[in-house]
This record gives C-alpha cells, sequence and structure tokens, in this order.
C-alpha cells in the first residue's frame, strides 16, 4: 500500500507491506520506521484501529488505519492527517 500526500508542499509518501507488516512515512529523502516486521504486533493484533503519529518539522502527521472487524484478511482503510487536517484516505491492504 503506498499513499501519497503533502507535508506543507513537500512529497511524503506512507508505505505499508501487507506481506511483511512494515510500515513506514517517506519524506523526501528520509525514511521514518513506522512498524517493523520483527514486531509481534505488525503481524497479530486484537485492535481493529492503529495509530502511528510523528512529528515532521514543525508539522504534526498522524496516520491511523482501521482494519475490518472480521480478521486481517479484507481491506483495510487508511487516514492520514498533517496538523489536525485530512489529507489523504485510501483503501486497500
Amino acid at each position: 500500500m503506498k499513499i501519497p500526500f503533502d507535508i506543507a508542499g513537500a512529497p511524503a509518501e506512507f508505505r505499508r507491506s501487507p506481506h511483511t507488516g512494515r510500515a513506514e512515512l517517506r519524506v523526501g529523502d528520509d525514511v521514518i520506521l513506522l512498524q517493523s516486521p520483527y514486531q509481534p504486533s505488525g503481524w497479530f493484533e486484537f485492535r481493529s484501529r492503529r495509530v502511528w503519529r510523528r512529528q515532521v518539522g514543525e508539522h504534526d502527521v498522524e496516520i491511523v488505519k482501521v482494519r475490518s472487524m472480521f480478521g486481517g484478511g479484507g481491506p483495510q482503510s487508511y487516514t492520514i492527517s498533517v496538523d489536525n487536517t485530512v489529507v489523504a484516505e485510501a483503501t486497500g491492504m
């Protein structure tokens, strides 16, 4: 899953691999690891909602993943906000 968006005019991208569970935020040449494939929570999680919050420069970035109540096999919805404003939404794996 790749979701492009901007942070104050700078190109950014959220990436998550459904195969490894790795999630990262890319801003320019910088890569911010949000979830490692080596963390058990990347593979097995009871919560249906996961939130990642990071500060990029002077901007607050929040990424929310909501998975189906029927397990991890279905599509997941993602909402990305910068400074409390939704800048991107997507559904996928």
